[in-house]
């Protein structure tokens, strides 16, 4: 009896799951019934508007800077190996996108010179490092072919070696520093994205810098001794460097596709900046370090550029 009951039950549930389906499926004659739900019943058929990219770069770049101050000339010149990480978020039902990168150099080497060294010295390091975000629109254009515009933010500190000079603190003692400034830029620019067929691509940009901050250290500035009301006055702190730049700054890269997940990509970047900056700087008297006086001065021949080869690696999904 058990058995007789338990297959009973299990028959009853069988119709209950199979009567909808049969209803949904049968056709009175001369009477319309809303059929059956469709395969795909419930989930959209529309591809989702957002493309991601991530991936990391390579940038095999060559720095040069340059300024003139208190009467002196200062230059260095580097090559810099710097790793980049980057993302961007395409929406493709409004053309527009979202990119961001991060970089940092895992090794520099070069020259420089300044009134001190009297002639170029090689570096022993220093750092580059920057980070940014760009939003564009990319509205004009063929399946293939895109252009617009965007409007970007980017951070550098671009401080290869350049030597420290001594300077007397308050309380007699020596100290120095290296050179630690900082630009913040804004930049307005164009740019293009092209499909070259299924396999390959190419995205370019151009951009001009109609604003960039310049503060920091300038750790590397030689201030000699001099004479002021019979006493001898010294060098008494670092330089400090603050002032406004313009420039420009584009990039290009060709894509390969071997997947549809996976892009390879090689191109080149390059960035100018130049402007104007003051530089002051705190003397003091040798015999008594506490009392100090400040100078300040205009710089000149203000300059930072660099460009080179870009490799990277990004993932699509």
């Amino acid at each position: 009896m058990p058995r007789f009951l338990s297959l009973c039950v299990t028959a009853c549930a069988t119709l209950l799951v199979a009567a909808p389906v049969l209803a949904a499926d049968y056709q009175v004659p001369g009477q319309d019934l809303r059929g059956s739900y469709p395969e795909e019943w419930g989930f959209p058929s529309e591809p989702d508007p957002l493309d991601f990219e991530m991936g990391i770069r390579y940038w095999y770049s060559m720095g040069a800077h340059q300024l003139s101050a208190f009467g002196g000339d200062y230059a260095a010149r580097d090559t810099s190996h710097i790793l980049e990480a980057h993302v961007r978020i395409d929406d493709n039902s409004t053309a527009s996108f979202l990119k961001g990168n991060i970089g940092y150099a895992a090794k520099i080497d070069g020259a420089y010179s300044t009134p001190e060294t009297g002639g170029d010295r090689t570096m022993a390091g220093g750092y580059v490092a920057y980070a940014g975000a760009d939003f564009g629109m990319l509205p004009f254009g063929t399946d293939a072919f895109h252009f617009g515009g965007f409007l970007g933010y980017q951070f550098l500190t671009d401080n290869p070696d350049m030597g420290r000079s001594t300077f007397t603190t308050s309380s007699g003692g020596g100290d120095s520093k290296t050179n630690t400034t900082e630009i913040h830029m804004l930049k307005l620019g164009a740019a293009v994205d092209t499909d070259l067929g299924d396999m390959f691509d190419l995205r370019a940009e151009a951009a001009i810098i109609p604003y960039a901050s310049l503060n920091g250290t300038y750790g590397a500035l030689y201030f000699p001794n001099y004479l002021s009301g019979g006493a001898t006055y010294t060098q008494g702190s670092a330089g400090n460097i603050s002032g406004r730049m313009y420039g420009a700054s584009g990039e290009a890269m060709l894509g390969f596709h071997p997947t549809d997940n996976l892009t390879f990509r090689v191109g080149g970047r390059a960035w100018y900046l130049t402007g104007e900056a003051t530089m002051d700087v705190v003397t003091r008297d040798v015999a008594s370090p506490a009392t100090e006086q400040t100078y300040i001065t205009n710089v000149s021949g203000l300059q930072f550029f660099r460009a080179g080869l870009l490799a990277e690696i990004t993932g699509r999904f």
